[in-house]
């Protein structure tokens, strides 16, 4: 047993600790006793920790701010439209031209396509990409600023970009040809737009 004095342990018929002299007269702590209050006070105290513990998280949830919501990211979507397809037919002197506009959200705006003539002895026609105002210079034989031109050919190529925001003219000419030609045509617009 123990003496409920100083603790120290002494023999269980002991009448007085041998330590501090206490008289026990049948009152020590017998070891089985002490070591349930041992265990019970190790209990509390794992006890009032997971309370603290417990009101600390409590507290710092309610008083956590909420992540502000953030607008999606932008999406590009790619967009296009055909300019020419298919086949048309180009009177002599004569020519073909569609306008398209480039707007200001339209992004990274190409020009894009093939084309091939057919008719007459040289089977060729001329091909160009131009703002309205500069296209009318070329259309009348001037000297103009194009994005994109050739001299009489029987087949080419296209492809321009980006084009800044503006009105655009492509056109086949057989200004100079007499007689009527074929154009096999595959010609579209593509760009990006931001959703």
């Amino acid at each position: 047993m123990f003496c409920p004095k100083c603790g120290k342990e002494i023999p269980d018929d002991a009448s007085f600790c041998l330590k501090c002299g206490n008289a026990l007269a049948g009152g020590g702590v017998k070891p089985a006793q002490s070591a349930r209050k041992g265990r019970g006070a190790v209990i509390a105290v794992a006890l009032v920790s997971l309370l603290f513990v417990f009101l600390i998280v409590a507290w710092s949830s309610k008083n956590k701010q909420l992540p502000t919501s953030q607008p999606p990211p932008p999406v590009l979507v790619v967009m296009n439209s055909k300019l020419f397809t298919g086949q048309n037919t180009i009177k002599g002197l004569g020519y073909l031209q569609n306008t398209f506009t480039v707007e200001p959200g339209m992004q990274n705006f190409h020009v894009i396509g093939h084309f091939t003539a057919s008719g007459g002895l040289t089977n060729d026609i001329q091909a160009v990409v131009a703002d309205q105002d500069e296209f009318q210079n070329w259309i009348n034989g001037h000297q103009a600023k194009t994005y994109y031109s050739t001299p009489r050919v029987t087949t080419g190529k296209i492809d321009i970009g980006p084009l800044a925001p503006g009105k655009y003219v492509i056109a086949f000419s057989n200004k100079s040809g007499l007689v009527e030609r074929q154009l096999s045509a595959e010609v579209e617009a593509d760009w990006t737009v931001q959703r």
